[in-house]
């Protein structure tokens, strides 16, 4: 047992390096590494598809809003499609305007939900209506700057792989300064 604690408390540290590593690689390769990210970004929106789309069967049927459904599917499919285009440099090629176009229909998809909001007398209906509205200006954008979407989406990736990195380093720092506080207090 204490072997292996031992051996996942390093794997933890070994695993968080080479994924921080990773992320500070990408900062510096973003457009290079776009290839990779065709997979994880399809299965990401797929992801976030299913949860639009179980959220929406979570709600009461009286509060459910069909916007939030439609969300949730045209986000699945385009993670599906994403995933499985043809090929991967046709993928890498064609992740911005996808980006893009996701980021514009949630964001319209929003700007819609805050009005029923609205008339159902929901009090932060405002802050949703300006995220989306923000959101489907920024969309529009990136649909028509295919290199800054592809450099957003390559930056955001990395500094998430950064995070997780340094976490799983923080965490086997204090992983192993519990082990050796337990190791004493059970030696003395």
């Amino acid at each position: 047992m204490k072997n292996t604690l031992k051996t996942i408390n390093w794997l933890m540290l070994i695993s968080g390096s080479l994924i921080a590593v990773l992320g500070i690689t990408m900062l510096f390769t973003p457009l290079a590494t776009l290839v990779t990210l065709a997979a994880i970004i399809g299965i990401a929106m797929i992801i976030s598809g299913i949860s639009e789309i179980v959220s929406f069967y979570g709600e009461a049927k009286g509060h459910r809003s069909g916007w939030m459904l439609a969300s949730g599917i045209i986000t699945g499919l385009l993670g599906i499609w994403t995933l499985f285009g043809r090929g991967s440099q046709a993928l890498a090629a064609i992740i911005p305007f996808v980006f893009a176009v996701w980021v514009m229909t949630s964001s319209i998809m929003r700007i819609v939900g805050s009005i029923n909001l609205k008339a159902e007398g929901f009090s932060g209906w405002a802050a949703i209506f300006v995220l989306g509205v923000i959101g489907t200006i920024l969309g529009f954008i990136l649909l028509f700057s295919p290199v800054l979407s592809s450099v957003i989406v390559a930056y955001s990736i990395a500094f998430m792989l950064i995070t997780y990195g340094i976490n799983n380093v923080i965490l086997f720092f204090r992983l192993h300064k519990l082990g050796k506080a337990i190791q004493e207090q059970l030696g003395s």
